[in-house]
């Protein structure tokens, strides 16, 4: 585990190979956070030793049903961390996991200072969470942004681009100063700082992409 920001830890697969994923980690004074991405083989277990140092998971937030592996069923009974998706989203997980809790998929807090932003146009149900730690306000987008290795890039689907875009225009008129998206641990790139005027040119550029298709 290594902390990229106060209170906020990347989580690397216990065996690493190029197309695996990152997590993320997060301290948190109403119970530690955890944003998981596992493909089908990986696990993070060879972190969980350091993860009870720093006081353990209580929830577990998925962004959507592309992220959803048996490894969080694993994590959810180990600490006592049910993993949390919007109910648009919960036919798909709960189809293959347990230990789920499922929230409305409308815009609302699941704890002090950790929001749920409904982000439709990359999965019907998906979400981004807005989470305060340690004076800086970071946004979890799962892969409903990417970094391909190269750039960002936006992961609308063709037939949903309206829907996508008005999503894009909801995150730009956020307050955060970070971005974070769990891109593959071969990418050097999992997150952008954005101020005001900044994140107003990163999610034109996103708009220009789709606006060329």
């Amino acid at each position: 585990m290594r902390e990229i920001f106060p209170a906020i830890y990347e989580v690397m697969p216990s065996k690493q190979t190029p197309k695996k994923y990152r997590t993320f980690f997060v301290q948190h004074p109403e119970g530690n956070l955890l944003f998981p991405c596992f493909s089908a083989s990986s696990t993070i277990d060879a972190n969980f030793s350091a993860i009870d140092g720093l006081g353990g998971i209580k929830r577990q937030l998925l962004g959507d049903s592309h992220f959803k592996a048996a490894h969080c069923d694993e994590i959810a009974k180990r600490f006592d961390a049910p993993l949390y998706c919007s109910e648009v989203e919960a036919p798909d997980v709960t189809a293959t996991l347990q230990h789920v809790v499922t929230f409305p998929f409308t815009r609302h807090f699941l704890a002090a200072k950790v929001e749920v932003i409904p982000t439709p146009g990359h999965r019907d149900g998906g979400v981004c969470y807005l989470v305060s730690a340690a004076g800086q306000r970071y946004l979890f987008a799962g892969d409903f942004i990417w970094h391909d290795g190269e750039q960002w890039i936006s992961t609308a689907r063709k037939a949903t681009v309206s829907t996508y875009i008005a999503s894009l225009r909801l995150v730009e008129s956020l307050d955060f100063d970070v971005l974070l998206v769990n891109s593959v641990i071969s990418n050097p790139t999992c997150f952008i700082e954005l101020n005001k005027e900044s994140r107003s040119t990163f999610i034109a550029k996103l708009v220009s992409q789709l606006d060329q298709r």
